[in-house]
């Protein structure tokens, strides 16, 4: 099993270094796209291991769901593509120190999995993902809204129950990314492309 929750900043971290992989230095992450991303990648985790990738909590704000502590490590980039990645302190000396990266293979397969699907696409695309009816966001949002909720943050079973609403659009774009050919086949999403290159019959 997983040593999950992790550390949010690791798993952006982590998540950032796939990207870059990935897209060959052509798929840059800003840090809204990036928590739209790192989003979509903990609502699969937990389906696939019922537990949450990171720890805290995602709150949904106007753009969509976002986690605090993320938001901080990469706000310095405003809407520019990240280039460095986040470091913790050390309690003692109060240096930075780097993070230490999961080596957890389902949350490796997951980022792929994710980033392969919906990587290459803007961050307005990517809030409109995050925005779909009836999921996770939206629900809070409409609490919000109205009035009735007591937080702003996304319970990791509203998540679960409702993040596949978030997906549909998402898995339908896999055969689109610019990226497929790219992609080892063990990596790729589900069976939407088959083994073949982009544009093929879904």
């Amino acid at each position: 099993m997983p040593n999950a929750p992790y550390d949010p900043r690791a798993v952006a971290n982590k998540l950032l270094d796939l990207a870059d992989i990935i897209g060959a230095g052509d798929m840059p992450i800003t840090p809204l796209a990036l928590q739209k991303l790192l989003y979509l990648v903990h609502f699969r985790f937990l389906a696939a291991t019922g537990q949450a990738a990171v720890k805290g909590s995602f709150e949904a704000w106007q753009y969509g769901p976002v986690h605090p502590v993320v938001y901080n490590a990469f706000s310095e980039f405003g809407r520019n593509p990240i280039t460095a990645r986040a470091k913790g302190k050390d309690l003692i000396t109060g240096e930075d120190r780097a993070l230490d990266i999961p080596t957890d293979k389902t949350l490796h397969q997951i980022i792929v999995q994710v980033l392969s699907s919906v990587g290459y696409m803007s961050a307005r695309r990517l809030v409109d993902l995050s925005h779909a009816p009836n999921g996770p966001w939206d629900y809070i949002w409409k609490k919000i809204q109205a009035g009735t909720a007591l937080t702003r943050h996304i319970p990791n079973n509203v998540t679960l129950e409702r993040g596949r609403f978030m997906m549909v659009d998402a898995n339908k774009k896999v055969c689109d990314s610019p990226y497929v050919d790219k992609i080892p086949s063990e990596y790729r999403t589900g069976t939407l492309c088959g083994n073949s290159s982009r544009g093929k019959t879904r």
